[in-house]
């Protein structure tokens, strides 16, 4: 890898964990708790910034900006069990996208909405920690589907910009 292409890429995932940290405050702001038809879900708009990494940049990158924007939330005011349901569910999206976004067969979008379920899984198994109780696994099914929406969405808001990004980038290290 050229030193070029190298300061690209640190410089496109610092920007990414800025966009991640910016989406996460504004999903925070924009949906409050409670508008959304499911507790405790939310559209996941910082994992635009994680599926971007993971498509231009690559996947120890992607893991490293989730696992950094749950540390700087928890940082700027989140709570632990809060850090805990994000940084599991997103560790869990993470390993389920990078299982698949290499295979030819599955699209941004089928990475995105199995990420989201997965994000879902992991949140999920907070909640059986913390509650210690097996009936919050009755909640999985509403939640894994209201993510595959989400899921649908984020892909299709990411799509723009890695094919914006990749043509940049090309031109740039050339």
């Amino acid at each position: 890898m050229s030193r070029k292409k190298a300061a690209y890429d640190i410089t496109k995932t610092a920007m990414m964990l800025a966009l991640a940290l910016v989406l996460s405050i504004l999903e925070a702001w924009l949906l409050p708790r409670g508008i959304l038809p499911v507790p405790g879900f939310k559209l996941g708009l910082a994992n635009i910034a994680i599926l971007v990494t993971l498509y231009s940049v690559g996947k120890k990158e992607a893991l490293l900006v989730a696992i950094l924007r749950s540390l700087v939330v928890l940082a700027i005011g989140g709570n632990i069990i809060g850090f805990l349901f994000s940084l599991l569910g997103g560790m869990t999206a993470w390993s389920i996208m990078c299982a698949l976004c290499d295979r030819s067969r599955v699209s941004i979008f089928g990475v995105s909405i199995a990420g989201a379920a997965g994000h879902a899984l992991g949140q999920i198994l907070v909640a059986l920690w913390v509650t210690r109780t097996v009936y919050v696994i009755g909640y999985l099914p509403y939640l894994t589907l209201l993510s595959a929406f989400a899921g649908g969405i984020i892909a299709l808001l990411t799509i723009p910009v890695v094919k914006a990004l990749d043509h940049i980038g090309n031109e740039m290290i050339q």
